[in-house]
């Protein structure tokens, strides 16, 4: 049995009984941990699968996060609504930022990324009257599943373990997509542009529509981040527009592993419990962390899922080998050597 297949069911396991061992702020650092899990997932679309390091990532989480604060205090408050306008708008965002940026290429993507970001966190700052500027917005309600009195309580997303199963299940719905657009012809034009998209044009594959599409996958998926992160928390500010935003949610990607499937959940996962960790320790947390994420560079320049993933497969083919060398020998070998 293969890693994968081995941990996979025992981690889905452990993540459907975390609600049962927490409380309180627990339960809601877990979902915090699914909600940027799914954001750096999404980023990882551009990164892992097309080699596209985008700075300005940050911009469609704090798209999704302020469409649903705006639709939580004035439309709708029904979470399947919230999740569909974030995925639309996201798309129709990203659909218009790539079609903008993906000609650029190189540091021209990178740098125009980042403006438009800003742009956007000047815009919110620009605009007290209805953003809030600088104070963001509050008191945020939570969404519900469906409207109607007398709902039972393990069913109202004011539960932290019902919100908790709900962010579980759109983890695990994305993760599902991904999969499937990884064993998809598509997700071996994609691989085949993140080795190499000068080979891809010349073989006649249209590289710039193929990115303009993974562009559009991933903006989507971090407006469903967002509209997830503002009404978890009931509160959504500016500062997920700022660019540091983008550039904390890379660190998460390449400190799991670029390439793989899983590596920006445990990114995410190891980010975020440092920054807790360390900013009740030291004002200068980010410094720390800095320093440990050159350590893990230096060590495991692939990420950590990778490595992980190198020294069990060099432990089991030593056991193998040390199997096969306790073993004893065959009946034909045995005739063998009495003959010779």
């Amino acid at each position: 049995m293969t890693p994968q297949r081995f941990f996979l069911p025992l981690l889905l396991l452990l993540a459907l009984a975390v609600p049962h061992v927490t409380r309180g702020t627990q339960t809601e650092f877990a979902i915090e941990l699914i909600v940027f899990g799914i954001f750096a997932l999404s980023l990882n679309i551009l990164i892992g699968r097309l080699g596209l390091i985008s700075f300005g990532h940050g911009m469609f989480l704090g798209i999704g996060a302020y469409l649903a604060a705006f639709q939580l205090r004035f439309l709708t408050d029904n979470l399947l609504l919230l999740l569909l306008a974030a995925v639309l708008v996201g798309a129709a965002l990203a659909l218009l930022v790539g079609a903008l940026v993906l000609r650029l290429g190189g540091v021209g993507f990178v740098m125009i990324t980042i403006a438009l970001c800003q742009l956007f966190y000047v815009v919110i700052l620009s605009t007290q009257s209805w953003s809030g500027g600088i104070n963001g917005l509050t008191s945020i309600p939570r969404p519900t599943l469906w409207k109607g009195e007398g709902v039972p309580e393990w069913l109202s997303l004011d539960t932290g373990s019902t919100f908790y199963y709900v962010a579980l299940a759109c983890l695990v719905a994305f993760l599902y997509l991904q999969l499937r657009l990884d064993r998809s012809a598509m997700g071996s034009v994609f691989e085949g542009i993140r080795q190499n998209p000068a080979r891809m044009r010349a073989l006649g594959y249209p590289v710039r529509w193929f990115q303009l599409a993974g562009f559009v996958m991933a903006g989507a998926a971090a407006a469903v981040a967002g509209t997830l992160h503002a009404a978890l928390f009931g509160f959504v500010d500016p500062t997920v527009f700022f660019w540091t935003t983008s550039g904390e949610v890379i660190l998460m990607v390449i400190l799991g592993g670029v390439t793989t499937l899983y590596g920006p959940l445990i990114g995410a996962a190891i980010f975020l419990t440092l920054f807790h960790y360390l900013s009740g320790l030291t004002d200068h947390w980010r410094l720390v962390l800095g320093l440990i994420f050159i350590v893990v560079v230096l060590w495991a320049p692939r990420g950590l899922l990778p490595l992980l993933k190198e020294r069990w497969n060099a432990r089991t083919r030593t056991a193998r080998r040390g199997d096969a060398a306790a073993a004893p020998p065959s009946a034909a070998a045995v005739a063998g050597e009495a003959q010779s």
